[in-house]
């Protein structure tokens, strides 16, 4: 599959995820039971779609690029992003305003990240990459991040350990 389509996929998959995470109905343990449901699979998401790309997509667009100012501000804004999922994991419930409060804001980060990252480096990967590194690059992208997700990398110690100032903290 082709690395652009496949990233953007999961793009679109985070927005659906997102939507399903802000609605409410007549039913609080309906939404609880969702909510928390829909938020491991958005943190198992994040993470082995960030930590794919940096192990398996950034490299070469490095590469092409001789370093890439768009590539180190993907991997910053995967930082934060890492970051504002961290809060989201933390708060107990997820009926709370707490919630609603972190959702958004991690809403507002991946947004800003998507729209970049589509306009920028997945842009410059299909004007200078061939149909078949492309293809290479999707196949080995979604095998790891598949990988990921099966090991359970959006568990709230895997999501801490990716934060440069947490890596030294014990979490559970």
């Amino acid at each position: 599959m082709d690395v652009v389509e496949a990233i953007i996929s999961d793009h679109v998959r985070f927005e659906q995820l997102l939507r399903t995470l802000r609605a409410r109905d007549t039913d609080p343990e309906g939404v609880r039971a969702r909510r928390t449901a829909v938020r491991a699979e958005l943190a198992d998401l994040l993470v082995g779609h960030a930590t794919a790309e940096e192990s398996e997509v950034y490299p070469k667009l490095r590469e092409l690029f001789g370093g890439g100012d768009h590539v180190e501000h993907g991997a910053d804004e995967h930082v934060e992003g890492h970051v504002k999922l961290l809060v989201l994991l933390d708060v107990d419930d997820v009926l709370a305003p707490e919630f609603d409060r972190a959702l958004g804001k991690l809403s507002n980060s991946l947004a800003h990240h998507l729209d970049e990252e589509e306009r920028t480096l997945l842009n410059d990967a299909r004007l200078q990459l061939d149909a078949a590194t492309r293809a290479a690059l999707g196949q080995a992208w979604l095998a790891e991040r598949d990988r990921l997700i099966a090991a359970g990398c959006g568990s709230r110690s895997s999501v801490a350990a990716l934060i440069p100032h947490q890596r030294s903290s014990s979490f559970s």
